[in-house]
């Protein structure tokens, strides 16, 4: 057999983790159609309280978590092809560290929102905002702990004394993706949506 003909890890996704990401994924339509429905009955308050959000550190997040994705797509390309589990490794510390940056930005947001006077009981954009970003804020948290426990068991691999699991790779970077995709609509609601 050829270098070139290694067969690829599989790393599969479990049914569960798909029905745990629908799940999740219910809730927070169920919250952006709220968010919606509400925005209809008072366009001109959410118009106002938008405008006093910093648009360019939403859209900065923005990228930090496409970034992220990118660095999460990179690492399991890499496991699956066995490339090297140190440039897995490195990949996934990329990740995260976007990540780190994505919730120290959107805290410097919470406290400019914050000093300003916003908070959950300022008015039922605010109220959204901050139960939204909140909610998402969490699951980057989450997601976050689950890339540094497959980060280690990439290392264990890497020092020849453990094994990386299927179910962890598949979970942490599906959940990791989902967190983007939740972004990506967020940031429009709340920031764009004229």
């Amino acid at each position: 057999m050829s270098a070139l003909a290694v067969p690829e890890a599989t790393y599969k996704v479990e049914e569960g983790v798909w029905v745990l990401i629908f799940g999740e994924l219910s809730m927070f339509t169920v919250l952006f159609a709220s968010f919606i429905f509400y925005r209809a009955a008072s366009p001109e308050l959410y118009i106002v309280s938008q405008a006093s959000l910093h648009h360019g550190l939403g859209a900065f997040n923005t990228l930090v978590l496409l970034g992220s994705s990118y660095f999460v797509a990179m690492a399991m390309a890499a496991l699956r092809q066995q490339h090297g589990y140190e440039r897995v490794r490195r990949h996934l510390r990329h990740a995260m560290l976007c990540g780190a940056l994505f919730v120290v930005v959107k805290l410097i947001e919470y406290a400019s929102a914050l000093s300003q006077g916003f908070n959950l009981l300022t008015n039922e954009f605010f109220m959204f905002y901050f139960t939204l970003t909140g909610i998402h804020l969490v699951h980057v948290l989450v997601g976050s702990l689950l890339l540094a426990a497959l980060s280690r068991q990439v290392g264990s691999k890497l020092s020849g004394a453990g094994t990386i699991s299927e179910a962890l790779a598949g979970f942490s970077t599906s959940f990791w993706h989902m967190v983007d995709i939740v972004w990506i609509v967020l940031f429009p609601l709340l920031y764009l949506l004229r």
